[in-house]
């Protein structure tokens, strides 16, 4: 055991991260019992966070095990945002400034990407796709790793390795890390992801893009972003800032986040930071295709924090309920909370 005040600077999602604490939710004995209700009398403000870790380790599999974060070397990633013409498949592209050595090749791949998926989609290409409440990660051809979050899709071009390109399209969620490829020039290939609201243009770094909602939102975990606003000036973003725009309407948000948070899905966890309840329960139509209803407009701008396993929308369910006071009717994935 470590000692206690080590675990007092934890929150419940480290918690659960930790052999002992979970070896004691498991497999509880006399002297682990001891320890952990001294720990709770002798850190009272601390209680509320052992019950939420104790109901997270309970969700999740005996086997689960932290994966250490791999170190990559940070690039430059870029963001362009296009805007749609009004006659069908003619398309406005309007460049920011041209700061680096590969920003010609850039301009090059974007115009021809737009053209290869709004002008030819009929056109061969390689479809990734996941179910609601299902994660699944691909190794795309030139070793770059995309984890697909639930209800989301990834199409690939057929011919991805022989045309000098690299890009997908994405619907839903995905996180990416993508590695750097060398073009015969001996500049690095550009890796574009199509949005439908944006793209974004990297040569390798870590990210995760959210296309649900008609919203484009990009959270750089690693290395340095530069986003091109179309007519609006452009941004460069560092880790952990957030850029966030609706299709068809010219704001744009960016503020700063923490993006682990953004990105913990892919360790089979939803983290809420006091996060409305109606965006939890779009959240959970989103990924799990359950339509979250009640008759109290007002619960829907109550905020709710927490940690729980990406695969346990029920256990979600139920900590809400029980925070909030509220009764839960569930008929197949219709599910109606009142008081």
């Amino acid at each position: 055991m470590k000692p206690q005040d080590y675990y007092a600077t934890l929150d419940a999602m480290g918690l659960a991260r930790e052999p002992d604490f979970r070896l004691w939710v498991r497999q509880p004995t006399l002297a682990r019992n001891q320890f952990w209700e001294s720990f709770k009398a002798l850190y009272p403000t601390q209680q509320a966070i052992v019950e939420e870790a104790r109901l997270l380790v309970s969700g999740l599999d005996a086997t689960w095990t932290d994966i250490p974060e791999p170190e990559v070397q940070a690039s430059f990633q870029r963001l362009r945002q296009k805007q749609l013409d009004q006659q069908p498949k003619s398309w406005q592209v309007w460049f920011g400034p041209v700061l680096f050595r590969y920003a010609a090749a850039v301009a090059v791949l974007l115009l021809a990407g737009l053209g290869w998926w709004y002008t030819n989609r009929a056109a061969p290409s390689i479809t990734y796709q996941t179910a609601y409440g299902e994660i699944r990660t691909v190794t795309l051809p030139d070793g770059s790793v995309v984890t697909l979050n639930a209800n989301s899709r990834l199409e690939v071009a057929a011919d991805w390795q022989t045309v000098g390109r690299r890009e997908v399209l994405l619907k839903g969620e995905a996180f990416f890390d993508v590695t750097k490829k060398p073009l015969s020039s001996g500049d690095r290939m550009p890796f574009v992801v199509h949005t439908g609201a944006a793209d974004v243009v990297v040569l390798g770094t870590r990210f995760n893009v959210n296309t649900r909602r008609s919203r484009m939102q990009v959270v750089l975990q690693e290395g340095k972003v530069r986003v091109y606003l179309g007519r609006q000036p452009d941004l460069m973003l560092q880790p952990g800032d957030l850029v966030e725009t609706t299709e068809g309407q010219p704001a744009i948000r960016r503020t700063r986040v923490d993006a682990d948070r953004y990105v913990a899905w892919r360790d089979n966890l939803l983290v809420m930071d006091d996060e409305p309840l109606q965006e939890i329960f779009q959240r959970m139509q989103d990924q799990y295709g359950l339509t979250v209803s009640t008759a109290d407009q007002r619960l829907l701008t109550e905020r709710f924090s927490g940690t729980v396993p990406a695969d346990k929308p029920n256990l979600l369910l139920r900590l809400i309920a029980e925070t909030f006071r509220l009764r839960i009717n569930q008929e197949k994935n219709q599910i109606v909370l009142s008081n």
